[in-house]
């Protein structure tokens, strides 16, 4: 298991995926605070996903991503977050964007197994093969 951690400004995103670049397949387990967040829920129905920005500050109470070879073979992540706000309204779902508030900590831990995607035209999502 490695720990990290990301500083306040820091893109949530870009630099998790900086970070499994040369990493194994694995899970990321993290929390801390952020800025600002837009999340995505996907619809099945119409095979498109819907978003929400949210200004901070916001409290991670909950993230997780699988860590894995994208269609394109290069390390990425599939992250999902639970988050709320001030007055306690939580948002949860895929993360688009996220910029890093007081701080962000997390672990990593590798995978037994190489994970790698596909793309399911019936479901319309990069899946795990």
């Amino acid at each position: 298991m490695l720990i990290g951690r990301l500083k306040r400004g820091d893109s949530l995103i870009e630099k998790l995926i900086e970070f499994v670049k040369d990493k194994p397949s694995g899970v990321i387990v993290g929390l801390g605070a952020l800025e600002s967040l837009t999340v995505k829920t996907y619809d099945l129905s119409v095979k498109k996903y819907h978003e929400k920005s949210i200004e901070g500050p916001l409290e991670v109470g909950s993230f997780s991503a699988i860590v894995g070879k994208n269609v394109e073979g290069k390390m990425d992540i599939h992250p999902h977050i639970v988050a709320s706000d001030k007055e306690f309204n939580t948002y949860s779902g895929h993360v688009d964007r996220a910029v890093v508030g007081a701080t962000f900590e997390f672990f990593f831990a590798r995978s037994d197994n190489e994970i790698s995607r596909y793309f399911d035209k019936n479901i319309g999502l990069n899946l795990i093969k």
